[in-house]
């Protein structure tokens, strides 16, 4: 890559039901393995992107960013037009700009917005890969009052994958929105400045069964407090989970989603 290589941002939404996550791995098909080779053909040279974070098999992502180094310059409608042409329908760049040579799509994002969907009631053959289906009676109102224990800067050890390699357990989570929707679903928002491994998925876990009544709402602060995975309830599987959008300073004017903490 020269010096003078142009640095690209984009946004991407993907349904993650047939990869093996976001980040390449050896003989699977990874969302980054699509992108980097699509991009490769519209640029003419291999190109890597870095993506604001990772996303597990099975996961989605209403809006995920990412960003690579190019020698060739193009406008933005090339970049997302030509890009495009050579993903798979589930995969689509959204927006495409070119961005300072300090930009960096996981480093320079101040926070993060995930949502985890529930669907209640009855289950749906059209949402079963992207929704977690709940054959009980849920109280919000119980969910809403544990939630409350997570929020701002705490060691989330206890919801961590025995798998995470994330040094510090600190993270910091802004908010926590649990949602009844129309159609049946209750929708359940993170907005945080980082996630470890399984974090969301872990929470949601207890979050269900607070929901259910096997807790009681104030078991969450215990159980964060205790900095044991053990403690805490079984990882929900990945369907329901979206990364939704990457909130970023303004001064690199991204036309990304706005994110808004309540």
């Amino acid at each position: 890559m020269s010096s003078s290589a142009t640095k690209v941002a984009c946004g991407v939404q993907y349904k993650g039901t047939r990869y093996c996550g976001w980040q390449s791995q050896k003989d699977q098909k990874a969302i980054q393995d699509h992108i980097e080779e699509a991009i490769s053909s519209v640029a003419n040279q291999n190109i890597r992107i870095h993506g604001s974070g990772r996303t597990d098999s099975g996961v989605h992502a209403d809006e995920q960013v990412f960003h690579f180094s190019a020698d060739v310059t193009r406008d933005s409608d090339q970049w997302v037009k030509g890009i495009n042409s050579g993903l798979p329908r589930d995969i689509l760049i959204q927006w495409s700009k070119e961005v300072p040579s300090e930009f960096d799509a996981r480093r320079s994002a101040i926070y993060r917005r995930y949502d985890y969907c529930l669907k209640t009631k009855k289950p749906d053959v059209f949402l079963n890969t992207r929704a977690l289906y709940i054959d009980h009676s849920i109280d919000i109102e119980r969910m809403r009052d544990a939630a409350n224990y997570l929020i701002g800067k705490h060691d989330f050890s206890s919801f961590r994958a025995s798998s995470c390699q994330s040094k510090n357990p600190i993270r910091e989570m802004q908010s926590i929105d649990c949602i009844n929707e129309d159609n049946d679903c209750i929708r359940i928002s993170f907005i945080g400045n980082a996630f470890l491994h399984h974090m969301i998925r872990n929470i949601m876990g207890t979050l269900i069964d607070i929901g259910t009544s096997r807790l009681e709402p104030q078991q969450m602060q215990k159980i964060l407090e205790a900095k044991d995975r053990q403690k805490a309830s079984k990882t929900v599987s990945p369907e329901g989970l979206y990364l939704v959008g990457v909130k970023y300073p303004q001064k690199y004017q991204l036309p990304s989603k706005d994110i808004e903490i309540r």
